[in-house]
């Protein structure tokens, strides 16, 4: 299978996924969805392939599942059993479940406690039988998030309603992603190295077209979420300065993903975010500082 015709296969399947994971009610009870496939249900111009499901458990599944082998088995089981049942319901059959493996991430547990889930999924298309390496699907589950008031809101997916993030709490937490990838807060958390997150920042640029800084209210609550995103991680905002610092970095590293530098120029990328954080620091919402939390199972 050429690439980009295993691409297109990966992220139709994954909408089967979601809509097969929608019908099972303790896994919506369990699941709150975040990521592409909900950016693009807020902001439809946002549209781009996504290549994985994303969502973080709640606080309710950590405590009804405090060993998290235990809630590893739990998750494989449920998704397991809800595809099975998605897919023998189709008239006719397309798609049958070939394996399920759901492993903590990182698999020894994170060293803070936030310890998240991935579900790594192996499907057989019968529509096309003789077609060799078929994409694995991904599911990823981060560990709880504190959340407001609003943070989330539903959404229908197959006929049933889901919880997700909404907008500004997306919004928020792409701005946290960013800054929770540069060197300053890979020294603050004694030297992990991660790549810079550019990927979110067309995706803010989207965002920032669908909802103008006109709308006042709308970046009020995207800036209280942003603050409240990174307050449960420890990740620190001097306001633009902190952005600034990477710029060199982020230009270099949004040229060098062709994905990335396909959507739109870093320069606008660049300067709608500019303008966000600018918002925020008019609002008093940045800066801030936050002490990276205990160790603690989540």
């Amino acid at each position: 299978m050429k690439a980009d015709d295993a691409r297109a296969w990966q992220d139709a399947v994954l909408d089967e996924v979601f809509v097969a994971i929608a019908e099972d009610p303790e896994l919506v009870r369990y699941l709150v969805f975040k990521g592409a496939r909900v950016l693009v249900r807020h902001v439809p111009e946002a549209a781009r392939r996504s290549l994985d499901l994303d969502a973080n458990v709640t606080a309710e599944f950590v405590a009804v599942f405090p060993e998290l082998r235990q809630r590893a088995a739990e998750m494989q089981r449920r998704i397991g059993a809800a595809l099975n049942r998605h897919f023998e319901r189709a008239d006719p059959v397309r798609f049958e479940l070939e394996s399920i493996r759901v492993e903590p991430k990182p698999p020894g547990g994170h060293p803070r406690g936030w310890n998240a889930l991935q579900a790594q999924i192996r499907v057989r298309d019968l529509r096309q039988a003789g077609v060799r390496g078929l994409p694995m699907l991904t599911i990823d589950l981060a560990a709880p998030e504190r959340l407001s008031d609003h943070s989330t809101t539903t959404l229908d997916v197959g006929g049933r309603k889901v919880t997700v993030y909404t907008l500004e709490r997306i919004a928020g937490e792409k701005l946290r992603a960013f800054l929770s990838t540069t060197p300053e807060h890979q020294a603050k958390k004694s030297g992990v190295r991660e790549t810079l997150r550019v990927k979110d920042l067309p995706d803010l640029a989207r965002i920032l077209e669908h909802a103008p800084l006109s709308d006042v209210a709308f970046w009020n609550a995207a800036g209280e979420e942003f603050r409240l995103a990174c307050e449960g991680r420890g990740v620190d905002c001097a306001g633009w300065r902190s952005f600034e610092a990477v710029e060199p970095l982020a230009r270099e590293t949004y040229a060098k993903d062709a994905t990335v530098a396909a959507t739109i120029p870093f320069d606008l990328a660049w300067a709608c975010v500019r303008r966000i954080v600018a918002q925020f620091e008019k609002e008093g919402i940045t800066p801030f500082a936050y002490a990276l939390p205990d160790r603690g199972d989540a």
